[in-house]
């Protein structure tokens, strides 16, 4: 039978066999709840419903997160995906682990222990489904997974030797697992490529989701390179679309797509034979440039909250829905799934435990900055908004903003009603913990020998894998 495109088919079959009945569910033995992590690859927080997007694109998610806590303002890692990714399976930020700020080249060590080595060692039966190359297991994001999935078999529309797995492979794949799991709690995390540009939804050829024109927008040109600069990525051209709202609105429509798979997951998890209850977080490893300091259909060049605003969504036994303010950080993930599983912390975690946070009663946040980091640009930031340096590493292109890049740059800005912010020209604070932050990094750990084919191919993907 074809499932392709059709979630909800799958959910009906499920239902129809019995899979997952909640009258047939009796409560285990053990009871601990089975944790769920979903991370979605290039997402923006201000593109789901529930983070004010005004199109229709989340409509599962949305109503899966009005049970939920939303917190409005979450930070990512880096603009990258594998920083990101290995802040969130440790809590470190990227000078603190050996993946770095390097989105290609870099691997995972053997300290600190990963998330999942963690729920693996209480007995956990451990599963990842990934649809992204740069969290393969040569990376070491297979470290604590009984099973890791990672198997790439589509190429990209622009790029015939760039793979990826779309949302419906993932999420099958990932549901014939979990439903395998009885007699055991499971940790199981989910990777979801889309909305990952190209932005070509293969749900549907014609988008039902149009952004609204820009103000008068004109056609972009279609860049020889990635970078999105000025113009539309390579890689990101899809013929005879130019206008930003064209781009906005296939966008719109990958974030469409991607819902209603998550939206089987969640159903399947919720409705899990084994009778436990569920702790299910969702978030994604950064954002994307949508015409933001002049970069269009983007990611990886900055580390201002275009790029690392993201949603971050948690549902658990006890908690109360609502929504909440305080600045939230990749790195607290681990450190709240673990509390929320009855596992043991991490002393030396960078992150804290949210759901201290949502307790009773609850307790406050510590003042902190949290960090965003992309290697040659770093942010800081706390809840009245954030102070960016750039030129850490390496020079920077010049630009009106960034200066020349000979000397590192420091800017701060505020936060403004929503998820706005903007350049605050009153007198520079140069946080004490950003310099200690900048000044204690950790060599990163580079990987094995690569095979050529793999090198090209991520170097196609705009990553820097060393020479």
């Amino acid at each position: 039978m074809d499932f392709r495109g059709r979630p909800a088919a799958i959910a009906a079959l499920l239902a129809a066999s019995g899979i997952g009945l909640a009258c047939s569910r009796a409560a285990p033995p053990d009871p601990r709840p089975n944790v769920l992590l979903i991370t979605v690859d290039t997402l923006r927080a201000d593109r789901l419903g529930t983070y004010g997007q005004s199109l229709a694109t989340s409509p599962r998610i949305d109503a899966w997160a009005a049970g939920a806590v939303v917190f409005e303002r979450a930070l990512a890692a880096s603009a990258s995906t594998a920083p990101s990714h290995a802040s969130i399976m440790t809590s470190r930020y990227p000078r603190e682990h050996s993946i770095g700020t390097n989105n290609g080249g870099t691997r995972l060590t053997g300290s600190p222990k990963t998330l999942a080595e963690r729920f693996q060692a209480a007995g956990y039966a451990t599963g990842a489904f990934v649809g992204n190359v740069m969290l393969q297991p040569r990376t070491g994001f297979d470290r604590g997974f009984d099973v890791f999935d990672g198997e790439l078999l589509q190429s990209e529309s622009n790029r015939d030797d760039v793979f990826e797995r779309i949302a419906r492979d993932t999420t099958q794949r990932a549901l014939a697992w979990l439903h395998a799991q009885r007699d055991r709690p499971v940790f199981l995390w989910v990777h979801y490529q889309d909305p990952h540009g190209p932005y070509l939804p293969p749900q549907t050829p014609t988008p039902r989701l149009r952004a609204a024109p820009r103000a008068h927008e004109t056609p972009l040109p279609v860049l020889a390179s990635d970078s999105g600069y000025g113009g539309i990525p390579a890689y990101q051209a899809i013929f005879g679309l130019a206008l930003p709202s064209d781009y906005e609105s296939r966008y719109a429509e990958e974030v469409l797509y991607a819902d209603a798979w998550i939206g089987t997951l969640l159903d399947a998890v919720a409705a899990h034979a084994s009778g436990r209850e569920a702790v299910v977080l969702l978030t994604a490893d950064h954002g994307e440039s949508l015409g933001e300091d002049g970069h269009w259909f983007a990611h990886g060049h900055s580390s201002l909250p275009h790029l690392a605003h993201v949603p971050l969504i948690l549902r658990a036994p006890g908690l109360l829905p609502g929504r909440r303010g305080e600045t939230v950080h990749h790195v607290d993930i681990a450190p709240t799934l673990l509390a929320l599983a009855g596992l043991a912390p991490d002393e030396n975690a960078s992150g804290v435990d949210l759901g201290a946070l949502l307790g009773t009663p609850p307790q406050s946040l510590p003042k902190r900055y949290v960090f965003t980091d992309i290697g040659s640009e770093v942010s800081a930031y706390h809840d009245a908004g954030l102070v960016r340096v750039t030129g850490v590493e390496e020079p920077l292109k010049p630009t009106e903003e960034r200066g020349t890049g000979a000397t590192p740059l420091w800017l701060q800005y505020r936060w403004q009603p929503g998820a706005a912010w903007e350049l605050d020209r009153s007198p520079q604070r140069r946080p004490r913990e950003l310099e200690i932050y900048l000044e204690g990094a950790v060599p990163e750990s580079r990987t094995p020998s690569l095979e050529l084919d793999t090198i090209e191919r991520l170097r196609a993907l705009g990553y820097g894998v060393p020479e």
